[in-house]
């Protein structure tokens, strides 16, 4: 579904715009611009969730302790081989 808008740009901004991208046209441009605003704020919020994740799993694991120390456990792996 497409929507017509008329909207107010300021011309040196566009300009500029139109400089770094490859868009041909305003639309195309104005198009790239929100599909890039749509994917940085979509990675961002995918960031933040892994964050919270992250945030919660050390939490949970926080207190959880080895019955052996890393380097006995290494040690040992190496003796086996």
């Amino acid at each position: 579904m497409c929507m017509r808008t008329n909207i107010v740009i300021d011309d040196e901004l566009m300009r500029e715009a139109m400089e770094y991208s490859t868009a041909r046209t305003k639309r195309s441009l104005i198009e790239e611009a929100l599909h890039t605003f749509i994917s940085v704020h979509a990675t961002e919020k995918r960031r933040e969730s892994y964050r919270t994740r992250l945030a919660v799993i050390r939490k949970k694991t926080a207190e959880l302790r080895l019955r052996t120390s890393p380097s006995d456990l290494l040690r040992e792996d190496r003796e086996r081989q």
